[in-house]
């Protein structure tokens, strides 16, 4: 079974990014910060997690059961069908109540439900099984994001990356949360890394943008040149953008 990642599945959504009161261009004080990755994907796939049925136990159904159960779960939530990919992971849970990817996955539709409470509960409880999991941390840091929560959504990303060190989107993630914190040079360093590893990365590029606007002065033409990269890549233009660059 795949490890869903919020970042690579859930719909766009922005942020916004505020700069130190009096460090930018009033203008650039709020300009759109592109949290999600929408459609943009990991560089790679993730790795099939193998399941967590006790060498020494008989399984109540075969392993292949299990995890076709578990990829039906994927198809669902791919296909926006989150009450059959909940059903199919709890299924999952009732027969393995500590499957790693059933116990993320549950998490990520809870979220995309609205449940963000159940979601966190899922995914840390997927975290005391396996503390070095990066698509659990990363989503958690997304969560964390979501609910403006920017210390604990830094401290989430950061161990996404410790353990998936090349993994752009925890990358971009990473980036997007130490800006919230206002962390502007880290978060260049991460986004410029993210852009390093995929360079067709559309939402790191808008991201880079952003932070290139809110230096001071502003690196206008760096900016200007990330913004034109995502915008190539498919990333929607912004109205905010386009007048701080006209300047």
């Amino acid at each position: 079974m795949v490890l869903l990642s919020l970042a690579a599945l859930c719909a766009a959504s922005a942020v916004v990014v505020r700069s130190q009161e009096g460090s930018a261009p009033a203008d650039s004080a709020r300009l759109p910060f592109r949290g999600s990755a929408g459609e943009v994907r990991p560089a790679t796939p993730p790795p099939l997690v193998p399941l967590s049925i006790p060498a020494d136990a008989k399984p109540p159904v075969e392993t292949d059961t299990v995890e076709q159960i578990g990829m039906d779960g994927v198809v669902a939530f791919q296909r926006g069908n989150f009450d059959g990919a909940r059903e199919a992971y709890l299924s999952v849970l009732k027969i393995e109540p500590n499957n790693i990817p059933a116990l993320v996955n549950l998490g990520a539709t809870e979220y995309r439900m609205g449940n963000n409470a159940e979601a966190e509960r899922l995914l840390r409880r997927a975290l005391q099984l396996k503390p070095d999991n990066p698509t659990a941390w990363l989503n958690l840091g997304i969560i964390y994001l979501e609910r403006d929560e920017p210390m604990r959504a830094l401290a989430a990303a950061a161990q996404a990356v410790v353990h998936a060190p090349n993994d752009p989107v925890s990358r971009n993630y990473l980036g997007v949360a130490a800006g919230r914190n206002r962390w502007f040079d880290a978060a260049e360093a991460e986004l410029r890394r993210a852009v390093e590893l995929k360079p067709d990365y559309a939402d790191a590029h808008f991201n880079l943008a952003v932070f290139c606007l809110e230096r001071v002065p502003p690196a206008t033409e760096l900016a200007r040149r990330h913004y034109r990269k995502a915008l190539e890549l498919g990333a929607e233009p912004d109205p905010l953008i386009d007048k701080a660059l006209q300047k």
